[in-house]
């Protein structure tokens, strides 16, 4: 694999085992062991300062680009696809008819374990979405989401969050 279209912001730490390309990384970012991150030339990944990956994620944005905001966790065993990767010529394409389409994740947002985040899918600003969900569909601002397929939870108040929140952009 040659590597291209990297760049780095001050303090990022990538494990020596994990493997990126065409990505660019804001301050402060920290991704654990054994990731897998990769862009294109024509869909380079955005990962936003202050954002960590736990062990074990897998990120392709091959096909359409991947955003992850600021101050992001991502936690082990995650798997965020801008493409289902499926055979020519297979009867389940049909079933899978978004094709390739971007993926978003808003700042101070949580994802836990073991979940998968479908082509299209925009999670929003301080969210959360709980281990092991299947999200297929778009998640708006404050939300805790979960299942498979993840379902609306309940909504937060940002003044459970405790900390003054930064103005939108």
């Amino acid at each position: 694999m040659m590597l291209a279209n990297l760049s780095f912001g001050k303090n990022v730490f990538i494990h020596p085992g994990s493997r990126v390309n065409n990505v660019h990384f804001g301050d402060e970012v920290k991704i654990a062991k054994e990731c897998s991150i990769e862009g294109s030339p024509e869909h380079v990944v955005k990962i936003g300062s202050g954002t960590i990956f736990g062990m074990y994620v897998t990120l392709d944005g091959t096909q359409a680009d991947i955003e992850i905001g600021e101050h992001v966790s991502i936690a082990q065993h995650n798997v965020l696809v801008s493409h289902w990767n499926l055979a020519p010529g297979s009867a389940v394409n049909a079933y899978f008819s978004k094709g390739a389409a971007p993926i978003r994740i808003g700042d101070h947002s949580w994802i836990g374990s073991g979940c998968v985040l479908a082509p299209g899918v925009s999670i929003g600003r301080y969210c959360i979405v709980a281990s092991n969900s299947y999200v297929d569909q778009s998640v708006p601002d404050f939300s805790v989401v979960g299942g498979n397929p993840a379902r609306l939870l309940r909504q937060l108040k940002p003044e459970e969050l405790q900390t003054k929140l930064p103005e939108k952009e």
